[in-house]
């Protein structure tokens, strides 16, 4: 995994503001702002605002290196655009689901997540997956939206069952870019507390570099 960090300050940035949020898509040429409190990107010393890519690893187990293969060959950008590939990813999240749901447990959180580092991984998976949410509630909404839209012919009544369904997923297109406004708030609030404990997390290695 490969996170963009600020490259004066170390601390991980975003190229989602928190406002307009939907606006902002990863294509490289949008601003960045810090996740800690949301201040654009700090210029290096040639006055470059872009950030710097690192990689953050957990440990995995060679139980399910193998798996990790198979879904990283499954879900590559450039793959097959099959539409059952929606069905495979919701799955293989499912597994995910239920896994960290054991792993932080009272007492199973204990055992795997011993350190603060594990904890800011977890919590910067956290943060990237609530983003994501936001993003998959607000498209999914303004999809459905715009495809009931296509199915009405003109001069049809305001009584008719089409008009029916395009009614219902207007509302279906509200309810969800709510949803994609708390997520986002969300990701924000995640987004800080992932910066915090980076730092944290950080403090051991300075000093024994130190030393």
């Amino acid at each position: 995994m490969r996170i963009p960090i600020c490259t004066v300050c170390r601390e991980p940035v975003v190229d989602q503001p928190a406002e307009n949020w939907t606006s902002a898509y990863r294509d490289g040429s949008a601003p960045w702002w810090h996740l800690a409190d949301n201040s654009p990107i700090c210029p290096d010393a040639d006055g470059s605002l872009s950030p710097t890519f690192v990689e953050d690893p957990l440990p995995i187990d060679h139980e399910t290196s193998t798996w990790i293969d198979a879904m990283t060959d499954l879900f590559a950008i450039d793959g097959p655009y099959d539409p059952a590939r929606l069905g495979s990813a919701i799955t293989a999240a499912e597994h995910l689901n239920r896994w960290l749901h054991t792993a932080t447990g009272p007492f199973s959180a204990l055992l795997t997540l011993p350190t603060s580092s594990d904890v800011a991984c977890l919590i910067g998976y956290l943060h990237r997956t609530t983003r994501l949410l936001a993003r998959v509630h607000a498209q999914i909404g303004s999809h459905l939206l715009d495809q009931s839209r296509q199915t009405r012919s003109p001069g049809l009544d305001d009584d008719s069952e089409v008009w029916g369904e395009v009614n219902a997923a207007a509302d279906v297109h509200s309810w969800l870019r709510d949803a994609a406004d708390w997520s986002a708030q969300s990701a924000q609030a995640t987004g800080a507390a992932w910066s915090r404990i980076r730092a944290v997390a950080a403090q051991p290695d300075r000093q024994e570099e130190q030393r």
